[in-house]
């Protein structure tokens, strides 16, 4: 009998470090499959289309030919948000000047302004964003443009836009800022699952967790709204 114990013993032994073993290598997997996604999402979501600028309060703007600007929301908004339920646009035809609101983004009964960075005139909306507003976050560069607008003089354009690398550069930093941002926003509720468990990347749609105190923060912390 005590050799019947001891067998069972050995055997469980046995099964329990296999056991131990394939958790470990399971982890494993899933950490490099985790960075391969992170790396892939990331490299996505910080590539700046040639020819446009990003704005320090998250738009793009990029110049057409007759003097013109066209306006959008860059991927860190959209990111941030998610699927994108709601797009308030401006009206045509209307004055703006930098720093005042431009335009709201709406999700589940919380929303962000987006202010403006650019002084002058909205010449036309993108009236697609009405019945579409999720071209956001498939096509942030085309389709889903916002407004066009005509600058009130050359300098009208606040002076912190970026382009190129510079803008790449930047864009992935941000990325960085609302990882800290979340881990704070978050400290009081451990089960929102807004990044990884180890901190990693934020998961697209990571504001949508979060109330709307929340939203207020992150407008204020990253969209510099006046």
């Amino acid at each position: 009998m005590v050799a019947l114990f001891v067998a069972f013993m050995f055997v469980g032994l046995v099964l329990t470090d296999l056991g131990l073993h394939k958790w470990n290598a399971w982890q494993t997997v899933r950490t490099a499959e985790r960075a391969q996604r992170d790396s892939i999402i990331s490299n996505e979501l910080w590539e700046v289309p040639e020819g446009v600028h990003l704005s320090d309060v998250h738009t793009w703007l990029r110049p057409d030919p007759k003097g013109g600007l066209e306006v959008g929301a860059d991927p860190f908004i959209t990111h941030a948000i998610g699927a994108v339920g709601r797009v308030v646009l401006p009206n045509a035809g209307d004055d703006v000047t930098a720093g005042q609101p431009l335009f709201r983004l709406e999700r589940d009964g919380r929303s962000i302004t987006i202010p403006c960075t650019v002084a002058g005139r909205v010449a036309a909306v993108n009236t697609r964003l009405q019945n579409q507003p999720t071209l956001l976050n498939s096509d942030p560069y085309g389709r889903g443009w916002i407004c066009r607008m005509t600058p009130a003089s050359a300098g009208a354009v606040k002076p912190n836009v970026r382009f190129g690398e510079s803008a790449m550069i930047w864009l992935e930093s941000e990325f960085n800022r609302l990882r800290e941002f979340l881990s704070v926003e978050i400290m009081s509720d451990i089960d929102l699952g807004v990044t990884s468990l180890d901190g990693g990347f934020p998961t697209a749609g990571c504001l949508s967790e979060l109330d709307q105190a929340a939203w207020g923060s992150f407008e204020a912390e990253f969209l510099k709204l006046k």
